[in-house]
């Protein structure tokens, strides 16, 4: 069993008055998984580093190191427990660099000014995620962006549809924002053979173009 358990609670309280955003929010938050990471949209990732620093260096001891490595604009703060990492925080200051997909570099903007207030616990923790729009976009990206490494990553395209199967989320507003803020691989009828685009969804992509 590990030997340390961060409050994730107590850093989050402290930024409430923060812009920031936290991508993929597990399930679970705040209880975590070991050896899982926390991505984090924000503004001021060296004062958001500082704050989750502030809030962990009392759990450092003999078995429990804090690494800190910054690339650009991306800041990794990694506990580590006998040198495996416990829990990571991954902080950007812009989009992660995405090699299949174009994308706009304001949606990063966008995402965090439309972030929407989650209560946890009991309404004892409000965090910031990203509005439901925003939320599907993403998952639309990542799947495009790793499905043919990461075969799992069909998993956004089956919450996307279930979405759009309880009436959600507002497709053509989705379709709006995806196609002014990205540059997707064109999706036609062969390759929707080719990669597992879930019929319903599919049909919504060609309505939403039929209609521009």
């Amino acid at each position: 069993m590990p030997n340390c358990k961060i409050d994730l609670i107590q850093i989050f309280k402290l930024l409430e008055n923060k812009f920031y955003c936290i991508i993929k929010i597990p399930d679970e938050f705040p209880e975590y998984a070991i050896g899982s990471d926390i991505d984090i949209f924000c503004y001021d990732i060296n004062n958001i580093a500082n704050i989750i620093l502030q809030n962990t260096n009392q759990y450092i001891s003999d078995k429990i190191t804090i690494k800190i490595k910054e690339l650009n604009k991306q800041i990794y703060v990694d506990i580590k427990e006998y040198d495996k990492i416990h829990l990571r925080f991954d902080l950007y200051g812009e989009l992660p660099n995405y090699k299949n997909v174009k994308i706009k570099p304001c949606l990063f903007s966008s995402i965090i000014e439309h972030a929407t207030s989650k209560s946890i616990l009991n309404n004892e923790l409000t965090v910031k995620v990203p509005c439901l729009i925003d939320e599907i976009i993403i998952r639309y990206i990542e799947y495009h962006e790793w499905y043919a490494q990461r075969p799992d990553k069909i998993k956004h395209i089956n919450y996307i549809e279930k979405m759009i199967d309880l009436e959600m989320v507002d497709t053509t507003l989705f379709f709006d924002k995806l196609h002014y803020y990205t540059e997707l691989p064109m999706v036609t009828e062969s390759t929707n053979n080719q990669t597992p685009l879930s019929r319903k969804l599919f049909k919504e992509i060609f309505r939403c173009i039929r209609f521009k």
